[in-house]
């Protein structure tokens, strides 16, 4: 099994890559946009898009997909992995959950406890 969770914002991912053999830890930043100008929230957006599809390629190929997120951005990601040729990741989201700033550790025993829950949920189904 192949799983992955990320953590997002508007500015940053955590990517876990979690597999038998371990877990694997990217970090991305997002592209900062210059806030002055007529043009600011078009080129706001399209920094936002570029950004999450930087994430889904980091992320490749998993069977199951968690995001956590603090803000918005995760529903986002969501709705870019929907809309923008992601389908694949998106058929295997399995969660879109709120979570703040955490270390690492306590994201990825955010996740343990989500996938306890999941699991067991959906070995009743």
């Amino acid at each position: 099994m192949s799983a992955c969770v990320v953590w997002i914002d508007s500015e940053n991912a955590k990517i876990f890559k979690i597999t038998e053999a371990g877990i694997e830890k990217k970090e991305l930043s997002g592209h900062t946009v210059n806030p002055i100008g007529a043009h600011h929230d078009n080129h706001k957006h399209n920094a936002e898009e570029h950004f999450f599809h930087d994430v889904a390629a980091a992320i490749g190929t998993v069977e199951e997909l968690l995001v956590f997120g603090a803000g918005v951005a995760k529903n986002h990601f969501k709705t870019h992995l929907e809309k923008h040729h992601h389908q694949q990741l998106a058929k295997n989201l399995v969660g879109v959950e709120p979570l703040d700033h955490l270390t690492d550790n306590q994201i990825l025993e955010a996740s343990r406890q989500f996938f306890k829950k999941y699991n067991a949920f959906n070995s009743s189904i």
